[in-house]
């Protein structure tokens, strides 16, 4: 916090350029990071010196499917060396692909259940289809049918070891696999029991450091070897387990997952739950009757944590988790306005692509596109976005101080009324700042307030479509008067200026 003198007169410079931090809840105000939000949404601080608006969406379909979407999936394939690929969509109990030519659904069966997920596997010669309802299927692009021999409620479906295993839904204790690229020969003694008998179900089976690890709600664990002759099992936690089917995912040398009692990472060895002492509060408002359909993903290096935030049933918001800076812990982000029941990576004209499935409209949607969100109405709509710093009071609480300027550095080139800037005084509500004047730099905004204050928080916040960068704000600010304790009481010495 830099002093200049003008005269009699001392000021100070108080300034912001790092908001890596990301959003915090469980630690008391005054001991935050100053780089933290205490409240924040749809924004993101990637590197020091960047604070911007997350981007928008866009809806692939025009047309709402019927239902919500059950299940997306990439599957693509060889045909006498042409390549094949199709963007697998379920939705009431349909099956089938987006036909990107026709800009349409293309169905291939229907009659499932229209409220089960609907979870998929590629083995060499076909695509195969699993909810815990109806009987397994496979399909190669053109022929469908039923996957003989599987398990006849089979869920869960992950290829490991070149052998196929999942969970048939009527025993949720018991792992059984296929025989070795045989995904239809299913032997009778090709089974593990998981602790059966404990009222647990096995909800989620993921493939991870060469071994697979088995979900329960409460329990995990992890089979290990290639045969059933050298397959072992191993209790990792018998406390700790997953919530749902699509409630983990891997980043790196990590798993990443979602558990009744908070958000875990796994590295192997030791789970570590990185919500409790960050964001606390915020996972409190988490409606943990409607759990169960929580998706994780990988997006542009980050994990995407889908959930149903306070009475909401369905997932209506997604806790960002970011790694970027090098640290153990990362820094979370709240982002709303996405609902996600599903996600899938697609490649499209050599670029990656990301689209979720909408957990109660039949909306196939792009994220991480553009700056508008489209709020599934007809027009595009700026993303409500936000960031408020925890509230300052420059290392002397006692002290009143005044000020009528903040400068607002935002990223060269940008030409949009982003970001407004606000100001609350000693905890008041928000009130907004006046831009008095702008270059391709540097944004001046004059306090209309200009009462003393002992404490100063700022919020940018986007108004209109287009995003926002910040780069740093700078306010000048001059303290008024010096606190002195006396006979019991606190007095300010050298009165007004």
């Amino acid at each position: 916090m830099a002093e200049v003198t003008e005269g009699h007169r001392r000021y100070r410079h108080w300034n912001i350029r790092d908001f890596t931090a990301g959003y915090m809840d469980g630690i008391e105000e005054n001991l935050m990071a100053e780089n933290a939000s205490k409240n924040c949404k749809n924004v993101i601080s990637r590197y020091v010196g960047s604070l911007s608006s997350r981007r928008g969406q866009e809806v692939l379909n025009g047309t709402d499917l019927i239902g919500f979407i059950q299940g997306l999936y990439s599957y693509h394939f060889k045909d006498e060396g042409v390549l094949k690929k199709y963007l697998m969509v379920v939705h009431n109990g349909e099956i089938g692909y987006w036909d990107f030519d026709l800009d349409s659904f293309s169905q291939v069966e229907d009659g499932y259940d229209a409220q089960a997920p609907m979870l998929f596997e590629t083995t060499v010669n076909y695509l195969v289809g699993m909810n815990g309802i109806e009987a397994p299927w496979k399909w190669d692009g053109e022929s469908f049918s039923a996957l003989d021999n599987a398990p006849s409620k089979g869920r869960l479906p992950v290829l490991h070891k070149e052998k196929l295993f999942c969970v048939d839904a009527s025993e949720p204790s018991t792992v059984r696999f296929s025989d070795s690229f045989k995904p239809e020969e299913w032997p009778g003694v090709f089974y593990w029991d998981i602790n059966k008998g404990d009222g647990d179900e096995i909800v989620c089976l993921k493939k991870f450091i060469g071994e697979l690890i088995i979900f329960k709600k409460r329990s995990t664990h992890t089979l290990k070897g290639v045969s059933i002759e050298d397959m072992q099992l191993q209790e990792l936690d018998n406390k700790i387990g997953a919530v749902g089917p699509r409630a983990v995912t891997q980043y790196k040398n990590h798993l990443y997952f979602v558990s009744d009692k908070g958000i875990y990472q796994f590295n192997g060895i030791k789970f570590n739950n990185i919500s409790s002492f960050i964001i606390p509060q915020l996972w409190d408002r988490v409606n943990k009757n409607s759990l169960s359909q929580a998706a994780v993903g990988v997006w542009d290096e980050l994990i995407w944590f889908a959930l149903p935030i306070d009475d909401s049933t369905a997932n209506n918001m997604v806790l960002i988790y970011d790694l970027s800076h090098g640290a153990e812990q990362g820094s979370w982000w709240p982002w709303d306005g996405i609902d996600i029941s599903c996600f899938v990576t697609w490649v499209e004209d050599e670029t990656l692509v990301l689209y979720t499935g909408h957990p109660s409209d039949g909306k196939i949607v792009q994220q991480y596109v553009g700056d508008t969100d489209v709020g599934f109405e007809v027009e595009p709509q700026a993303v409500n976005a936000y960031w408020e710093s925890k509230y300052f009071d420059f290392d002397a609480a006692g002290t009143e101080k005044k000020t009528k300027r903040a400068f607002v550095e935002v990223m060269p080139g940008e030409d949009t009324e982003n970001p407004l800037l606000k100001a609350s005084q000693d905890y008041q509500d928000y009130e907004d700042l006046v831009l008095e004047r702008k270059d391709a730099l540097v944004k001046q905004y004059r306090f209309i307030n200009r009462e003393r204050w002992r404490y100063l928080s700022v919020r940018f916040e986007e108004t209109e479509p287009g995003g926002f960068v910040v780069r740093g704000i700078l306010v000048p600010f001059k303290p008024k008067a010096k606190p002195k304790v006396r006979g019991g009481f606190l007095e300010l010495e050298g009165g007004s200026e």
